[in-house]
């Protein structure tokens, strides 16, 4: 959104015609969850590059400096780095099709990104507080306390949990797990779901009163304007949409999936788990990427100095 409240509204449907190709490419090796803002960046750049006279052609390393410099003094960070890689994919994309003989992101920095998550984690009062908060005297809240439950829980990604099918579940080892079929990268993983947290599961799909036709039905279905259920998948957006407003109910302005996600890893932290495991859990390909969603590092109650002794 913010994005594209700064694109000129001439510019904001539709990309230059020479650019279509290389983004077409671009985007197609982009996860499905990352394509809406991976496009969001690409018209802000397509929009730039019209508004100063520019094409994917004939931008030179002036003009991508010129651009550098306006991402770093309109944006934050965070978002400042990914269009800079939208631009910099676009432009070595141009050069791999011989559109350009040259890349003029080339030796340019690009932005360096805290090395810390910016999304909190809530503390295990508060997850009992969220949860006790959500109505669970209607149908939809016995959905949305499941969405809630299993994110918190399983620190699985919202892309994932949209995406979870009935088939995705059974027995393994004496444990039921839950098989995340494309996850981050396109990668398979497994689960263990906790007993009490496929309990819940199973009063949500017994009170539904939901019949299966196939194991490719939707775990989570969404519901009508009058509060009945349908057989079409829930999206991300209706679960971001069902986390911000479930974090309302308990004074917290703007929650996140992705801090139910760092919830996790914070909580399964504290209670002992080590951090290959919950790398494994979370799907992350470095060790790094799992330490930066702890936001318990500060604990003076653990900390190193501690195990050694006088």
């Amino acid at each position: 959104v913010e994005q594209m409240e700064r694109l000129p509204a001439h510019h904001v449907q539709i990309l230059h015609p020479e650019m279509q190709k290389c983004w077409a490419n671009v985007i197609g090796q982009v996860q499905d969850s990352s394509k809406r803002i991976y496009t969001i960046s690409a018209l802000a750049f397509n929009a730039w590059l019209l508004d100063h006279s520019f094409t994917l052609q004939t931008i030179d390393r002036s003009g991508i400096i010129a651009y550098h410099d306006f991402l770093a003094h309109s944006y934050k960070k965070a978002t400042a780095a990914r269009m800079w890689s939208v631009a910099r994919n676009l432009l070595q994309e141009s050069v791999a099709l011989q559109l350009r003989i040259d890349d003029p992101t080339f030796k340019v920095k690009g932005f360096k990104v805290d090395d810390e998550s910016p999304h909190i984690a809530l503390s295990r009062e508060q997850v009992r507080e969220l949860l006790d908060a959500i109505d669970t005297s209607k149908l939809k809240g016995k959905r949305d306390y499941a969405i809630l439950l299993l994110l918190i829980r399983t620190g699985i990604r919202r892309a994932e949990c949209a995406a979870l099918t009935i088939g995705d579940f059974g027995p393994e080892q004496g444990h039921t797990v839950m098989t995340i079929q494309r996850g981050k990268g396109k990668k398979r993983r497994m689960i263990k779901v906790p007993v009490d947290v496929f309990r819940v599961l199973e009063e949500y799909i017994t009170t539904t009163g939901r019949t299966f036709t196939s194991l490719s039905d939707p775990l989570f279905i969404g519901f009508d304007r009058g509060q009945h259920p349908t057989t079409q998948p829930i999206s991300t957006r209706t679960i971001e949409r069902t986390v911000i407003a479930c974090g309302k109910l308990i004074g917290i302005e703007h929650l996140t999936p992705h801090d139910l996600r760092t919830t996790f890893n914070t909580l399964a932290r504290k209670g002992g788990a080590g951090l290959e495991l919950r790398q494994r859990a979370m799907g992350h390909k470095r060790p790094e990427t799992t330490q930066i969603y702890d936001r318990d590092t500060d604990n003076l109650d653990d900390s190193a100095v501690d195990y050694i002794k006088p």
